[in-house]
């Protein structure tokens, strides 16, 4: 068919669509859609338009005639484009990305699919995914528009949990944070944290479900699937903490593009990468929890994270490893995998050593450094009372806390009173005070008591000049 003929049967069709004035409205879509009101314990029908067989016939049709070929798409693309704005149909999304054709905003389409309803989002939910993919997956202009907009991650947020959907939307999400490119940037970074975030804990709820289900036997084929479908999500959950891991390499970049003063900046991109990794530091899969507790030791040593223009990074204790070893002592956490709670709780008292000793000396130039090291002291006296048994914690917290001590001696930081009365140094008194309680032997391994001082010489008692006679006498006889 020729252009001509082709433009003038669309027009033609285009002229049986219902007119529709409303103009098209962007606004911001919140995190999470709230849930639809209920009444009477049952949820509200809202009933949308009345399904009409013509107009979706009319709107395939003039879909299918736009893209037949280059001359079509040319003639009729933004006829056509126009006509859907309300309506969403893959072909042309597709057919436009391939085109790299300009005739679909990108922001008002995503806005259209995010204002679905819950259910009919979940229900299209692979027809969406499909077309997203095809749109992002060369680099361009459409790409970088999408991936910037909010309403791309509140819609792939809400549909990421869809079965059937979820394996596609978390190659998606790989794929953006391992581009080449930098796909990751500050409009959607924190997104792309708390996606990765919800695919970790997903892993966790897996493993506490499957934890309380009893072995019972062969299993039926339902429950084979059911494994498999949980080991997907085991994989999924460990992955996802690597990526966050990737993340922590692309900060410094971030930062200094973003051009934020130092605590906004540790607020917008340092402390969700370690809210996240301290969350999942408690998740009960253990090989989440692992991957987990490597990665965020690495991100605590990371060269970046720590300077001495800025004080923002000392959160790291106030806001990771003292929070993280709280939840840790709580019963409910330590219950959901007992044999390897405890396996964490001493590794993470052993990098909570680590990581005050490895910035100690940064430290010393930071009013918060006492109050810091005290709260370790305490820290310790509750793992070891924690009820888990005293062997293995006991030789960790003894030995991660001797080499800090030994440190602090060999560096002045901590000396003992003088015997001549002279006052040791101030943190002296209150460090043994808590350590005492708890490894009541620590302090004179690391300061033995001196030697006592050697006894005085004995002073000889002069001889009579008798006594010097008598002995002359004796030694002539035993001669004789």
């Amino acid at each position: 068919m020729p252009p001509r003929a082709t433009k003038d049967l669309t027009l033609a069709l285009l002229e049986q669509l219902p007119q529709d004035s409303s103009p098209a409205v962007i606004v911001v879509k919140p995190e999470r859609p709230s849930s639809p009101a209920k009444a009477n314990g049952h949820r509200q029908d809202h009933r949308g338009p009345a399904y009409d067989p013509s107009l979706v016939y009319v709107l395939e049709t003039i879909t299918l005639l736009a893209i037949r070929d280059e001359s079509s798409l040319a003639a009729v693309g933004e006829l056509v484009a126009d006509a859907l704005q309300n309506v969403m149909r893959n072909a042309i999304l597709q057919r436009s990305a391939a085109q790299d054709k300009a005739l679909v905003r990108a922001p008002v389409v995503l806005h259209m699919i995010s204002s679905f309803s819950q259910p009919k989002l979940e229900k299209s939910a692979a027809l969406i995914l499909k077309g997203l993919i095809v749109c992002i997956k060369e680099s361009g202009t459409l790409r970088n528009e999408i991936i910037n907009t909010p309403d791309f991650w509140s819609t792939i947020e809400r549909i990421h949990t869809v079965p059937g959907v979820s394996a596609g939307v978390f190659s998606l999400l790989k794929a953006i944070v391992e581009d080449r490119s930098p796909a990751v940037t500050a409009d959607n970074y924190g997104f792309v944290v708390g996606l990765l975030n919800s695919y970790a804990n997903a892993g966790g709820a897996a493993a506490a479900s499957q934890g309380q289900r009893e072995p019972t036997g062969r299993r039926p084929p339902t429950q084979e699937q059911s494994k498999t479908r949980e080991t997907d999500v085991f994989q999924r959950g460990e992955e996802a903490v690597h990526v966050v891991q990737q993340l922590t390499s692309r900060v410094p970049a971030l930062i200094e593009q973003s051009h934020l003063e130092r605590n906004e900046a540790w607020i917008t991109y340092w402390s969700p990468i370690f809210e996240c990794l301290r969350i999942q530091c408690e998740n009960p899969h253990r090989g989440i929890r692992r991957r987990a507790f490597s990665s965020l030791q690495s991100a605590l040593q990371s060269a970046e994270l720590a300077s001495s223009d800025h004080q923002e990074w000392t959160a790291i204790f106030s806001e990771v490893l003292f929070p993280l070893i709280e939840r840790l002592l709580k019963p409910e956490v330590y219950q959901s995998d007992p044999a390897g709670m405890s396996e964490t709780r001493i590794a993470v008292a052993r990098l909570l050593c680590k990581i005050f000793l490895h910035y100690l000396v940064s430290l010393t130039e930071w009013e918060g450094m006492v109050e810091t090291w005290f709260r370790i002291l305490d820290r310790m006296d509750q793992l070891m009372n924690s009820g888990q048994g005293r062997s293995g914690m006991e030789e960790e917290i003894s030995e991660s806390l001797k080499n800090i001590l030994y440190f602090m001696k060999s560096d002045g930081y901590l000396v003992p009173p003088s015997p001549g009365g002279e006052q040791g140094s101030p943190i002296w008194d209150e460090t043994w005070k808590r350590v005492d309680r708890f490894l009541p032997g620590m302090r004179k391994e690391i300061f033995p008591d001196p030697p006592p001082p050697p006894p005085p010489p004995q002073q000889q008692t002069p001889r009579t000049s008798a006594e010097e006679s008598g002995g002359n006498a004796s030694k002539e006889t035993e001669a004789s």
